[in-house]
């Protein structure tokens, strides 16, 4: 569109000026015409360097100056040149200036060129042309502008969707997180009660048959029968342990969402003081309570030291009654008056603790904190 535009301008007043030198007999001197239109060009060509600086778009004088230069040359040399005036609003759509304020200047500038050199009816014809072309070029202008807005909208729905689909992701993520992390503690349940209960029945009748084995002292067929029994049992106990090793998880996978193993990490890696406190007395975790307030925790330090730049860092969980409440606070920098723009991470943090039933607090005091706070189930 830009180089549309600089073409139209330049082409205008070339072929004005090369039909004057034809039809006009006020050019006496053509070498000094022609440069005269070089030097015109010229004024032109400044005039765009100038208005494409930011913040010099909208400055009025570089326009007055073309037009004037403009107006002056159709004057003196008379033919087609006053109608190149109009060169003068043939500027880039997405320019912000008052265009018909400038209209309306370029029209007067161009009946002042051609009062004097045309005829009533040539005059009317040149602003009846005139008022076509600012017609249309406010059209283009609008259609620009109604084309930069739809672009902008695009542009702002391809990046919703972008956010949407990470959003999406990450939901997919923390449902498949939540729900390995139930099974590693459905696993670790039924290995204790297969441990527990079963496992120390089946020691117990193995140890009563040992002992009427020892009272009996071995005799008869009922004995063979009870010892037959007593290594079923053994048997039966080897494969109960083999099965209670495999259900339960590793210790490294169940202590994946462990904060203390996550606050280790962090203060060996960022080089601040990174300190984990529990507060009250502690109690099971929901896993998906536990994915939560890990994943809330690493945010928060990981923002305290990247934007807040932050060399001290706590993280303190405390096991209300009613609630759990993990405050992660940092000696950082304090957004400018409080306010803080809640960029994705934030707003991943409010979405996870909303998802689990909870809320988040932000906490812009002399130590900025993040609290997540999450029903006790």
């Amino acid at each position: 569109m830009n180089a549309a535009y600089l073409m139209l301008r330049y082409l205008t007043v070339v072929v004005a000026g090369v039909a004057s030198i034809l039809m006009s007999d006020r050019v006496t001197d053509e070498a000094l015409y022609v440069m005269l239109l070089l030097v015109l060009l010229l004024v032109m060509r400044l005039r765009d360097r100038f208005e494409n600086r930011e913040g010099f778009r909208a400055f009025p004088l570089p326009f007055l100056l073309e037009t004037a230069a403009l107006a002056a040359y159709g004057w003196q040399y008379g033919g087609l040149l006053p109608l190149a005036v109009t060169a003068a609003l043939y500027t880039p759509p997405e320019r912000s200036d008052d265009f018909l304020q400038r209209a309306t200047l370029a029209g007067i500038a161009m009946n002042a060129a051609a009062w004097t050199r045309f005829t009533v009816e040539l005059l009317t014809a040149a602003n009846l042309t005139y008022a076509a072309i600012v017609l249309l070029l406010m059209h283009i202008r609008k259609t620009a502008v109604d084309r930069g807005e739809i672009e902008a909208l695009y542009i702002q729905l391809q990046t919703r969707n972008r956010e949407l689909e990470e959003a999406r992701r990450t939901a997919l993520d923390y449902a498949s997180k939540v729900q390995e992390l139930a099974q590693l503690e459905e696993r670790n349940r039924i290995a204790h009660d297969l441990h527990d209960e079963l496992g120390h029945r089946l020691i117990r009748l193995k140890m009563m048959l040992e002992a009427a084995i020892r009272i009996d002292g071995g005799r008869g067929e009922a004995m063979n029968l009870v010892r037959e029994v007593r290594d079923q049992l053994a048997g039966a106990m080897d494969a109960l342990r083999s099965t209670v090793r495999r259900l339960k998880p590793a210790e490294a996978a169940r202590g994946e969402y462990s904060l203390e193993t996550l606050i280790g990490e962090l203060a060996g890696t960022s080089g601040a003081a990174v300190r984990f406190r529990a507060v009250g007395a502690s109690y099971p975790l929901y896993p998906s309570d536990a994915i939560v307030l890990y994943r809330n925790a690493q945010e928060a330090v990981t923002n305290a030291l990247r934007h807040g730049e932050a060399t001290e860092v706590t993280v303190e969980l405390e096991y209300a009654p009613e609630e759990l409440r993990m405050t992660v606070s940092n000696n950082g920098a304090v957004p400018e008056g409080g306010e803080l723009r809640k960029g994705l991470g934030l707003l991943g943090m409010e979405e996870r603790t909303r998802l689990a039933g909870g809320r988040l607090e932000v906490i812009a005091g002399e130590r900025f904190a993040v609290r997540t706070i999450l029903p006790r189930r």
